[in-house]
């Protein structure tokens, strides 16, 4: 059985020292050219590999022994950890395998085969599944969970500790979930350091066990998903990580489909950056949610990695009014 996830300030001081040189640290920037100082948007679409992902991978991999180095190492994603996970083991001169869903973004596998994964494809509920136990831990290879480990999560709150050194007086941070890594973090962090500041995450209406979970007082599995944001397309939340997300967040924004494009193409046009689907949820969420958020907001944009295809049709389609 995996244990719950548990992380502290200490812990995430720790890892932002052990990732210095390898993670970069990203621009917290305002929102639009209109903005009047009360909406940032984090930039971890910039960040290397293209997501915050190697922020944990790096603070885990990079304590392997001799040993595990030559084993190798392995891991499940539908891409951006396993793009991190990939280059930590390049960086380490190991071997890497990589299970990935069989609906996977191609541009992230290509990433992921370029760095010298291996590249396994296995149905999606298989990939979920092997997530909630030990499976992956027999494998003779060092496992790298994409969320629930408390180096991962420690990794993955230094994005917290530098949006609580540029932003004064946070009122709201607003964070993609998936398998909840990410929010957890940032929340431990930013509560640690701001605690007047609120932390919500965001899911897909097609993806949002959290929400159900947190009301049902226990974690829900979805029977199906449908979501463009392939980076949060979570079907369930896992055990280990339920106690700290109900602990750390301040709720759990759900937003569609719809809404999620026209966050990517704000993104394109206001900030000239490239947002994937699950990286643009935040901005999407502070959009839909603008009345009911304290301010100054900052959106956590997770990702980048889109697909070319789905960017050219989401930027060339005219903006909808919102």
């Amino acid at each position: 059985m995996i244990p719950p996830v548990s992380v502290t300030l200490a812990d995430i001081q720790d890892a932002e020292n052990r990732i210095r040189g390898i993670a970069w640290r990203t621009p917290t920037v305002p929102s639009s050219r209109y903005d009047t100082g009360d909406l940032y948007l984090k930039l971890e679409c910039l960040q290397r590999t293209g997501s915050f992902k190697i922020r944990g991978a790096w603070n885990k991999m990079s304590r392997a022994t001799e040993e595990e180095k030559r084993s190798g190492f392995v891991t499940v994603s539908a891409g951006n950890h396993g793009q991190a996970v990939a280059w930590c083991a390049m960086k380490l001169n190991s071997p890497c395998t990589v299970y990935v869903p069989e609906t996977a973004v191609e541009r992230k596998l290509e990433s992921m085969r370029s760095m010298g994964a291996k590249i396994m494809k296995k149905p999606v509920t298989e990939i979920m599944a092997s997530m909630a136990d030990d499976r992956m831990y027999r494998t003779g290879m060092t496992y790298v969970p994409p969320f629930g480990d408390n180096l991962i999560v420690a990794g993955q709150g230094t994005v917290g500790l530098e949006i609580a050194r540029e932003v004064q007086d946070i009122g709201t941070v607003i964070v993609p979930v998936g398998g909840g890594g990410l929010a957890a973090g940032i929340a431990t962090a930013v509560k640690a350091l701001k605690p007047s500041a609120k932390v919500y995450g965001v899911q897909a209406e097609g993806a949002a066990p959290l929400p159900q979970s947190l009301k049902s007082g226990a974690p829900v599995v979805l029977d199906s998903i449908n979501t463009v944001a392939d980076g949060i397309g979570a079907n369930r939340v896992f055990d280990f990580m339920f106690p700290i997300l109900r602990e750390k967040l301040d709720g759990v924004f759900t937003v569609s489909d719809s809404e999620i494009l026209q966050a990517m193409k704000h993104v394109f046009s206001e900030v000239h950056a490239v947002a994937e689907p699950a990286g643009a949820a935040s901005l999407a969420a502070a959009r839909k949610h603008e009345k009911e958020i304290e301010r100054p907001v900052v959106c956590i944009i997770s990702g980048g990695n889109v697909d070319s295809k789905l960017l050219c049709n989401t930027v060339s389609t005219p903006q909808q009014n919102t």
